[in-house]
C-alpha cells in the first residue's frame, strides 16, 4: 500500500466514523474506499467490518465517558440482532461477487437517497419514555437488522437509529450510544465469520479503522451538542461523492 492510499484511506475512515456514529451509512464511504483500494465487493464488505469494529469501540467508549450509554437496554436488544447477524454473514459469503458487486452498489444507492432524511426526524418527543422490546414484532424486527446488518452493513446503522429512536422512544444522543454498543457486539460476531472464510484485507481495514476511530471520537462528542446535526449534513455530501465515484468506475 503506497502512502497516497495509506492516506486517503485514513481521510474516508474519519468521515465514515462520524456519519456512522452520528446516523449511519457510513459504509457508503467504507467499502468504496476499500473498493477503490483494488477489492472486489465482497473482500470490500468483509473487511469493511474491522474498520466499523474499531469505530463503534471508539465512539461508544466516548458516549460512556458522557453518561450517555443505557447499557442495560442492549441486554434485550443485542441477542435477536445476534441471531440475524450471524445468519447474514453466513449468507454473504455464500454470493458470488458477480451478484454481490451490483447489489452492494445499488444498496449503497438506495442508502445514499435515504441519508437526505434529516435523523431529527425519528427524534421522540423531549417527554418520551423508552419502552422495552417486547412482542414477536419488535423482536423480529431486531432479528430482521441484525440479518441485514449481516448481509450488506450498508446503512445498518440508520436502521438501528431509526428502530431506537422512532421505535423505542431512546432520545438521539442515548438511540446513537445504544446503536453504537450494539453494532459494537454484533460487527465482531460478523467480522469473526468473514475472517474464518478469509474474506478480510489486515492492512487496508486497519488503515481504514484508524481514521475511523478520529472520526467516531470527534462525532460522539458533537453528537452531545447542537452542532451534530449539521455535522451530519457535511459527512452524507462527502458519502454521496464517494459512491458515485464508485458506480462510474464500475461502469
Amino acid at each position: 500500500m503506497d502512502a497516497a492510499t495509506a492516506l486517503a484511506l485514513i481521510g474516508a475512515g474519519i468521515a465514515a466514523g462520524a456519519l456512522n456514529t452520528l446516523a449511519g451509512g457510513g459504509s457508503l464511504i467504507f467499502v468504496p474506499a476499500l473498493m477503490l483500494s483494488g477489492m472486489d465487493g465482497t473482500v470490500a464488505n468483509a473487511s469493511s467490518r474491522v474498520a466499523i469494529f474499531m469505530q463503534c469501540v471508539a465512539g461508544a467508549a466516548a458516549f460512556a465517558r458522557g453518561g450517555h450509554l443505557p447499557t442495560a437496554a442492549a441486554r434485550s436488544i443485542v441477542p435477536p440482532v445476534l441471531v440475524g447477524a450471524a445468519a447474514g454473514a453466513y449468507v454473504a459469503t455464500q454470493i458470488s461477487n458477480r451478484i454481490y458487486t451490483p447489489l452492494l452498489l445499488g444498496t449503497l444507492a438506495l442508502m445514499a437517497l435515504a441519508l437526505i432524511i434529516n435523523p431529527r426526524r425519528f427524534a421522540p418527543p423531549s417527554d418520551a419514555t423508552p419502552r422495552a422490546v417486547r412482542g414477536a414484532p419488535a423482536i423480529l424486527g431486531l432479528v430482521a437488522a441484525g440479518f441485514y446488518g449481516g448481509v450488506l452493513q450498508a446503512g445498518a446503522g440508520f436502521v438501528f437509529l431509526a428502530i431506537l429512536a422512532a421505535g423505542l422512544r431512546y432520545d438521539l444522543v442515548r438511540a446513537n450510544a445504544l446503536k453504537a454498543l450494539v453494532m459494537l457486539i454484533y460487527v465482531a460476531l460478523t467480522a469473526g465469520v468473514f475472517i474464518a472464510y478469509g474474506m478480510v484485507r489486515w492492512a487496508p481495514a486497519l488503515v481504514l479503522g484508524a481514521g475511523a476511530i478520529v472520526g467516531a471520537i470527534a462525532a460522539a462528542r458533537l453528537a452531545m451538542t447542537p452542532r451534530g446535526a449539521a455535522l451530519t449534513k457535511g459527512v452524507v455530501v462527502i458519502a454521496v461523492l464517494a459512491l458515485l465515484v464508485v458506480m462510474i468506475t464500475r461502469l
